[in-house]
């Protein structure tokens, strides 16, 4: 059964993408250097992504269908969580209130 990771490490993955990324921002602004933040979103987006597609995996081999089906929308949803976050990281320096 393919489907809870999806279901227990994808919600993981997004929380420790949020609290990595807060840990990263002094760093980044004191040695000018942002790409540790974008490696740890893109590990942690890939990471979510591969439990929905393993999710969806189980979900097609599946007799009952509604755990793999929440487990696929649930790797879905966080996978977007993260991209989310990426996004705006993009849109709203980390750096901005830096002297």
């Amino acid at each position: 059964m393919r489907a809870w990771p999806a279901l227990i490490l994808a919600p993981a993955f997004a929380l420790a993408a949020q609290l990595i990324a807060y840990a990263l921002v002094t760093p980044a602004c004191q040695y000018a250097k942002a790409w540790p933040m974008h490696l740890s979103f893109f590990l942690f987006f890939a990471l979510c992504a591969a439990t929905a597609l393993g999710a969806w995996g189980s979900l097609r081999t599946a007799q009952r269908e509604f755990l793999p089906l929440a487990a696929v929308w649930s790797g879905v949803f966080f996978s977007v969580v993260v991209l989310v976050q990426w996004v705006a990281m993009f849109i709203v320096s980390p750096c901005m209130h830096s002297p």
